[in-house]
């Protein structure tokens, strides 16, 4: 600005042929302060301008657009997308005096998500006095948690709409946990608003503390109860109830107290969760014969072993017309039948899942086309369903409603999966993984050529993907030799001109002259001569993949030297390349796990996806830091990167990383045994982000990787190698985050979350 400021008064002359002056007017205008030659300034804007803005980005750009500067970070953490944040606090002491609850004291954020993990109350403080009104869902998940505590935290959670606890097992071998009917009446009064209750995993729950549960919440409208030792035996419900039966039983967790409980709420709940537990046959007739007061949206039984299609088509004659979603993956004994009544009773389910169904084959899939009203459908790992049944079902006809199919670990065909992508354009999400024999370079064209609005998509297990699949060079011609073949219909099978050619052959048979004998015999060409190969079958397959590398990467120079000389648009590549995967620009999440064929080609040419953020290369062993180096600029957003078992990744790859994606948060480095201490340093200069990084395997690191990592503050996780790589116990230290809280109730996928 200084330099625009002193030549603001510079002038020059314009002297004409006869040496006088012909004007002297001023090379540039006075200077303007108010004058910005960087633009506008967008931070002045409107707080509601910039936070509409903001709407349309995802989580993570958004988190990135508030490093710009303070305005920009307030606009990123407006109360209209804390909804969507949750506040992790894993493997600490709640202590109010230190950090990290004592930092979240000073602090002027509040966070309406919270989910405690691993968690060991020492002293609350004033901590849920201060933020207790501002939280809407809270999960405790494995926590050092005894009832006084638990009271101290509800007492003030006025505002509570979840609650959720997983694997208490302290908290639940009190007995007398809630027995104070003034500590109730005052916990009834400020948890009114709870309308979700889950308490997954809990051994000592019994029918008496789920009753005192209940009580304080008097609006639930979701109750879940997976994996809990529920019995649903009847003579053990006699053995401990042999009296009036009115009294709840400290002892044992009942079903027939339990839909004693579900009658009594009958009108306000909507969704249940008996996964993992042995709810038979009997107790779905009894929910069903609760009659049309229960109207249930939402009803989960995975891994429920004991249930058949007897119980489930009872129930669902009732809750056809209200249930909205379902839930039967790993219950073995559902069958055909039932997915066939499921099929034609329930015409508004909007979620069907029935992974490894092991009962499940076409007679049952081929009636999913009836729903026309389903957005998710998981079907993974049925092993009697194969292309067949998904042609005539699901893929027979064009379907713009559905957007999640999971069908990895079928027995699949190419004309199947090109059926997919041609009929179910709006799909978001596609998982093909494990499918061996059907995913090929050809689906994967018409995958990118058809399904451009996917955002995650799974082809792990996948061998016959190659980089012919990924970079479309010299696919097009089997792409349209592939739509003439399905298109055209050969001469030969019509039965008229096959008649007519008989019939004609027949009346000149006699008529035409045979041709002789030296004329009807072809000559034999000479054959080459026999060569037998000393290379075993593994140094084939080497010398194969090198071999067609090579061609890969010769076609890829005359492409670029042919789009360098052409002069038109494509006339002269169009008939050279396919489709490549830069077309899948909504891309998020990609996994290439296992596709051993890809190389460094793959990489090279057009992979460019600016959106994505989750990638898995894992036993990808051909790729090297040149095709490494090609991914890390063509793919800045990364925030989960997996090079397990990459063998040819060495220290150059891990620098060229960790120097271009500055988004990165997990690193699995796992079985890459050329690393060496060099890419630890590397990873501790520029990796500021990071907070799972896994190098077991990695035999040339130090075996105390934390040591050379102790700069990094958000780093949480540390995998070091063992002298026994099937070990899985992590080192874990310092304050971080993650980029996702697992646990139950989950957050919805794609979401910011904070750990500490």
């Amino acid at each position: 600005m200084a330099f625009r400021a002193g030549i603001g008064s510079f002038r020059t002359r314009s002297i004409g042929k006869d040496g006088t002056e012909l004007r002297s007017p001023e090379l540039l205008p006075p200077y303007d302060a108010n004058f910005d030659e960087f633009g506008p300034r967008y931070a002045d804007l409107p707080m509601e301008i910039l936070v509409n803005i903001f709407s349309y980005l995802t989580p993570s750009d958004r988190r990135e657009a508030g490093l710009t500067c303070h305005r920009w970070c307030e606009a990123a953490h407006h109360t209209a997308f804390l909804d969507r944040f949750w506040l992790v606090l894993q493997r600490i002491q709640f202590d109010a005096n230190e950090p990290p609850v004592r930092m979240l004291l000073d602090s002027f954020r509040h966070f309406p998500n919270v989910q405690l993990r691993e968690v060991d109350f020492e002293r609350l403080g004033n901590y849920f006095q201060q933020f207790g009104p501002h939280i809407r869902r809270i999960a405790f998940d494995a926590c050092d948690l005894q009832e006084r505590a638990l009271f101290a935290i509800l007492s003030h959670l006025a505002g509570l709409r979840s609650l959720s606890i997983r694997s208490c097992r302290d908290l639940f071998m009190c007995v007398l946990l809630f027995e104070n009917p003034t500590e109730r009446a005052a916990l009834r009064q400020t948890l009114s608003g709870v309308t979700e209750l889950s308490l997954a995993h809990i051994q000592y729950l019994s029918d008496a503390i789920l009753h005192r549960l209940m009580e304080i919440m008097p609006s639930l409208t979701s109750l879940g109860l997976p994996g809990c030792n529920v019995s649903f035996h009847p003579g053990l419900y006699r053995k401990f109830y042999p009296g009036d039966r009115k009294q709840p039983s400290e002892s044992v967790l009942t079903f027939q107290y339990i839909a004693q409980v579900i009658d009594e709420r009958k009108a306000l709940l909507r969704t249940l969760d008996f996964s993992q537990t042995l709810v038979d046959d009997n107790a779905l007739e009894v929910l069903a014969a609760m009659g049309p007061e229960l109207q249930l949206e939402r009803l989960e039984l995975e891994r429920c072993e004991q249930l058949s299609g007897r119980g489930l088509g009872t129930l669902l004659r009732v809750q056809a017309a209200h249930l909205r979603e379902l839930n039967l993956s790993r219950s073995y004994r559902v069958t055909d039948s039932c997915l066939v009544q499921i099929c034609q009773e329930v015409p508004g389910l909007r979620v069907l899942k029935m992974r490894e169904c092991r009962a499940i084959s076409n007679q049952g899939v081929r009636q999913v086309v009836q729903l026309a009203q389903l957005e998710v459908l998981d079907v993974s790992y049925c092993k009697a369903i194969n292309g067949e049944g998904i042609l005539e079902g699901i893929a027979s006809k064009r379907n713009e409603t559905l957007r999640e199919l999971y069908i990895g670990g079928l027995d699949l065909s190419e004309r199947s999966i090109i059926a997919i992508t041609e009929n179910l354009p709006e799909l978001r999400v596609l998982d093909l993984g494990y499918c061996f024999h059907a995913m090929s370079d050809l689906c994967l064209q018409f995958i990118c050529r058809n399904m451009v609005r996917l955002t995650h998509l799974t082809l792990d297990g996948c061998r016959k993907v190659s980089d012919g699949g990924l970079t479309g060079l010299g696919m097009l011609g089997q792409m349209q030799r592939y739509l003439q073949a399905d298109t055209e219909v050969p001469p030969e099978s019509d039965p008229a001109i096959v008649a007519g050619n008989g019939q004609q052959s027949a009346e000149n048979g006699q008529a035409s002259a045979s041709p002789p004998a030296e004329e009807r015999q072809p000559a034999v060409p000479q054959a080459p001569p026999f060569r037998i190969s000393l290379r075993s079958r593994a140094e084939q397959e080497i010398v194969n993949d090198a071999e067609r590398k090579r061609q890969l990467m010769e076609a890829m120079q005359q492409k670029e030297s042919l789009k360098q000389q052409a002069s038109s648009s494509s006339s002269s590549t169009a008939a050279f390349s396919g489709y490549s995967i830069e077309r899948l620009q909504q891309l998020h999440v990609l996994n290439l796990a296992g596709c051993n064929s890809l190389t460094d080609v793959s990489l090279l040419f057009n992979f460019r996806l600016l959106e994505l953020r989750e990638l898995s290369l894992s036993a990808c062993k051909q790729f090297t830091h040149e095709g490494i180096q090609a991914l890390v600029r063509g793919c800045p957003a990364i925030e989960k990167l997996d090079l397990s078992e990459c063998f040819n990744i060495k220290d150059e790859a891990v620098r060229q990383i960790v120097l271009h994606l500055h988004r990165l948060r997990e690193l699995s480095l796992r079985g890459c045994y050329q690393l060496t201490d060099y890419s630890l340093d590397y990873i501790a200069c520029h990796c500021h982000r990071l907070r799972v990084l896994d190098v077991r395997g990695c035999k040339q690191i130090d075996g105390e990787p934390a040591r050379r990592l102790a700069n990094l503050p958000q780093l949480t996780t540390i995998r070091p190698d063992k002298a026994n790589d099937h070990d899985t116990s992590d080192v874990r230290f310092g304050y971080g985050g993650s980029a996702m809280p697992p646990g139950a109730p989950p957050p919805p996928v794609g979401l910011l979350a904070m750990r500490l």
